[in-house]
């Protein structure tokens, strides 16, 4: 009989979903659980995908993504943030957000490596590194009144041999004020 792996038994329940599930019972609660809004998809962005569909665009694409789409994300990244990014080599697109967290996370962990996490943090990325057969070691953000900072002493003292990776989301806790 199959078995789930023990890296994945040893991921704690998400308490997201937990949340999510009590909330979609409720009437007139924002979905801002999954960080997504209330408002339906818009108009255009349905009939892109109509378009999309009828145009032929139903098979797989490149592994990185259509590169239309990568070079479009280019030109944002460019007037936006003034970030001059190589769609070829520079950028990958994934179905979500959670699918480029884990396939980076995994792209560089082996079983045993260490990430330092800043917490508090969205509970995804340990239960990635989790997955990885990693090991997730929480370093606070501490509080500094109404905004979380960096405590470079402790996260500097948390380095060992074994450390790959820094997972930082941002923002983590938007509901206190943010980051400095």
């Amino acid at each position: 009989m199959p078995h789930v792996a023990s890296s994945v038994e040893n991921v704690p329940h998400s308490r997201i979903r937990e949340l999510a599930e009590i909330a979609m019972s409720m009437q007139g609660v924002l979905r801002l659980y999954f960080g997504e809004s209330n408002l339906p998809t818009p108009d255009f962005i349905k009939q892109a995908a109509i378009d999309a569909l009828a145009g032929g665009y139903t098979f797989y694409t490149e592994n990185a993504g259509l590169p239309s789409l990568r070079r479009a994300i280019a030109r944002q990244y460019a007037e936006l943030h003034n970030v001059e990014l190589d769609p070829d080599s520079e950028i990958v697109v994934t179905a979500s957000g959670v699918q480029a967290l884990n396939v980076g996370i995994r792209a560089v962990l082996d079983p045993g490596d260490e990430v330092l996490v800043l917490t508090p943090a969205w509970p995804n990325g340990s239960s990635n590194v989790a997955m990885a057969n990693a090991v997730a070691r929480q370093i606070p953000h501490p509080l500094r009144g109404d905004r979380y900072g960096v405590d470079f002493d402790a996260l500097e003292a948390a380095v060992t041999p074994r450390t790959r990776l820094l997972l930082y989301t941002s923002p983590s806790s938007a509901g206190l004020g943010g980051y400095r």
